[in-house]
């Protein structure tokens, strides 16, 4: 068993060490991503800290001059000046010279206009190269200025709370710092980049990786700056990674190499291979079962970084204080997450359309509940009052499942690969019939590779997504289990779909009788009989989206020529498209005539097959057409009648561009089919994880359908 050294090792062992190897690398990234994204969810925190902080002094600042005066060390305030009717200076502190209005040239005509336009504004920007709170307060035709010095102390307050480190940035320059260790200014580019994602980010300053995000000015609309924190010290936080897992799945990869091996050499070629093969999917069960495990931590592991995002937020809202008197959209936009506020078990306020006794059943401080359907983390955060604050997130570990992903598909590496191998251990009785097995193999690779990444890949990820709320503009995928399943049950409209695509496969059989009945007339010596059947060919592979304009065209209710000829004869106009009654019989009749040439020529393939022998006989015999037709043509014409059938049932099932171009479903619905249906929610809602769903539907009525023409037809369609 020498000759088979060689493909064992690259059959066997080369995927047994890429399913170790990859899935260890996918968990370990898995993990790694899960550092950057804390950072970046306490980046995110730190600026809606910064954003309440200033809030919260405008509304400090809105008091009564006097208080004003009497708050001044409190409060930070340096100067404050309030304007009456035009700009007339009524009170100043702390001595008689006023603050000009506009302070500054950043920002402070901005803030200006905002404050004459009646809004009660507060931005940090610079004043003499210092940092300082600019505010504009109106108030019943006054006016008050003032400037409050910047401390380090909400960054100080904010690292305290969570275990970080925080810089905030004017500019590019630093203006508000934890410690003096922070880099004095950052790069244009960084500034550049945070303003075009307009979110928290992983960089890179220096030899530090720290996580930033935009800082705005008041309204929100441009970026002034940049919020950096980077962790102080060790963070408890951070989830362990699955070191198990790791383990178990390396063992196990090389278990199953040697188990193969030791299988192939004991058998020596001679094995019976139903119990070979059977040997070979053994020896598969130890990587699967490890795999799983691995898969298992990785999803352990992502729930307890779900677990750390919510006790950072948590810290942060807890470290507010008077958590009652700040509205719960407010406290959502602090937390990063949903809000909901519970006063002796009644639901209070909160950001989601949750039921208050579904959050009343929450004891425990952390865990898991299901709302409507969709599966939320939560945490609880008590306030001085007694109120409970719990905040829900989306669970990682519903949408992130890289190492399954990964896994799955190195796992499928190596089942492939020893699919092969065993067909090369039961060819290895001679050198002759191995070097034919692996060059046969050798030619169907690049086709295998192909299949396996465009079409068993993609339909295996559709799978996963038919149980998650998949939607490209929102980041949360939920696990939503079987849902969408059990809402593709009710939903109306899906089996309106699936009524029109069953009604539009009737054009198969009727397609079938015209294409039988030209490919006779054609399968003959004449002259010019090539043409026509290039003729009949050419609608089947002219442009569909082309085709399906021209008909649009032709059936136009006022100039299109299906209404001109039935004009001739005292008939019509019909809306074809245009009415619910015709349209899905409109789009019948042009599949007839597309598909009548490709079935043609299937027919005369089949025609041209038939032996002449068995006509002349059947002359002889004194047998006419119709007789010759049923008992020779039918018949021998089965093997071709069963695969025209086939594909044709499974093609009508798929149709989407004659909808697309000429109907988009309508009218009310009249024309919408499966496919069509499917692109709607996939595309237009961005329902993702409920089309997947439809998909594996459709795919599974589409299998069962060929399978009852094969068990019902397969035998009968043999030649007699």
């Amino acid at each position: 068993m020498n000759r088979l050294r060689i493909p064992f090792v690259l059959l066997v062992v080369a995927p047994a060490v890429i399913l170790a190897l990859g899935g260890i690398y996918s968990a370990y990234r898995s993990w790694a991503a899960l550092g950057p994204e804390l950072d970046r969810h306490a980046a995110a925190r730190a600026v809606e800290y910064m954003r309440f902080y200033r809030d919260d002094l405008g509304e400090r600042l809105r008091a009564s001059p006097e208080r004003l005066a009497a708050q001044a060390a409190e409060l930070g305030l340096e100067r404050f000046t309030v304007y009456g009717a035009r700009d007339q200076v009524v009170v100043t502190f702390p001595d008689a010279t006023p603050l000009p209005l506009a302070l500054g040239d950043e920002g402070g005509e901005a803030l200006l206009a905002a404050a004459r336009r009646g809004n009660a504004v507060v931005d940090l920007v610079m004043i003499d190269d210092r940092a300082t709170w600019l505010a504009y307060l109106p108030d019943e035709g006054s006016l008050t200025a003032a400037t409050v010095r910047a401390e380090t102390g909400p960054t100080d307050a904010f690292g305290e709370a969570v275990a970080y480190d925080m810089a905030l940035y004017l500019g590019t320059a630093r203006a508000l710092a934890s410690r003096d260790d922070w880099p004095s200014e950052l790069s244009r580019t960084l500034i550049d980049s945070l303003a075009g994602f307009d979110r928290a980010l992983s960089v890179e300053i220096g030899e530090e990786r720290v996580a930033a995000a935009p800082f705005k000015d008041f309204d929100e609309w441009d970026v002034t700056g940049a919020v950096v924190i980077r962790r102080a010290g060790m963070d408890p936080l951070m989830p362990a990674p699955p070191f198990v897992g790791m383990l178990a799945l390396a063992l196990a990869a090389g278990l199953a190499a040697f188990f193969v091996a030791r299988v192939t050499f004991e058998a020596g070629g001679r094995a019976e291979p139903r119990r070979l093969r059977r040997k070979f999917a053994l020896a598969l069960v130890t990587p699967a079962l490890a795999a799983a495990v691995l898969a298992a931590g990785d999803a352990r592991v992502s729930a307890r970084g779900t677990d750390s995002l919510l006790a950072l937020s948590g810290r942060v809202v807890s470290d507010l204080g008077n958590l009652d008197a700040i509205p719960i959209d407010r406290l959502a936009r602090l937390a990063g997450a949903d809000a909901a506020r519970l006063t002796a078990d009644t639901l209070a306020a909160a950001t989601i359309d949750a039921p208050a006794e579904a959050l009343a059943e929450l004891h425990s401080e952390t865990g898991r509940i299901r709302i409507g359907g969709r599966r939320f983390a939560y945490r609880a955060v008590a306030s001085e009052a007694g109120q409970q604050i719990f905040l829900l997130t989306d669970p990682l570990e519903d949408s992130r499942k890289t190492a399954l992903f990964w896994l799955a598909g190195l796992y499928g590496l190596l089942a492939v690969g020893a699919l092969i191998y065993a067909s090369l251990a039961l060819s290895a009785g001679s050198r002759m019939e191995l070097r034919e097995t692996m060059a046969a193999w050798s030619f169907i690779a690049p086709s295998l590779v192909l299949l396996l990444v465009f079409s068993a890949a993609p339909l295996l990820f559709a799978f996963y997504l038919s149980f998650h709320g998949w939607n490209l503009l929102e980041p949360a995928k939920p696990f939503v289990g079987l849902g969408h399943y059990i809402e593709l049950a009710g939903d109306g409209l899906f089996w309106n779909a699936a009524k029109n695509t069953a009604i539009y496969s009737l054009y198969v059989p009727l397609t079938m009788a015209c294409a039988l009945g030209v490919a006779i007339l054609l399968n003959r010596s004449i002259k010019g009989v090539a043409l026509l059947r290039a003729i009949f060919f050419l609608p089947y592979i002219t442009s569909f989206v082309a085709i399906s304009i021209v008909w649009q065209w032709m059936y136009d209710p006022n100039f299109g020529i299906f209404n001109w000829i039935l004009g001739l004869f005292g008939l019509g106009p019909f809306p074809w498209l245009n009415s619910p009654s015709t349209a899905l019989l409109a789009l019948i009749i042009m599949a007839v005539w597309i598909h009548i040439g490709f079935q043609m020529v299937i027919f005369l393939a089949g025609l041209q097959a038939i032996p002449n022998e068995l006509y002349e006989a059947a002359m002889i015999d004194g047998a006419g057409a119709w007789r010759r037709f049923w008992r020779i043509t039918l018949p021998m014409l089965r093997p071709t009648t069963f695969f025209v059938l086939v594909t044709s049932i499974i093609g009508s099932f798929q149709v989407f561009t004659f909808v697309y171009v000429m109907t988009e479903g309508g009218p009310l619905h009249a024309t919408d089919v499966i496919v069509y249906h499917i692109y709607q929610n996939a595309w237009q809602f961005l329902r993702m994880g409920y089309a997947s769903a439809m998909s594996w539907v459709l795919f599974a009525v589409i299998f069962a359908i060929t399978l009852i023409q094969f068990r019902l037809l397969g035998r009968r369609m043999t030649p007699s």
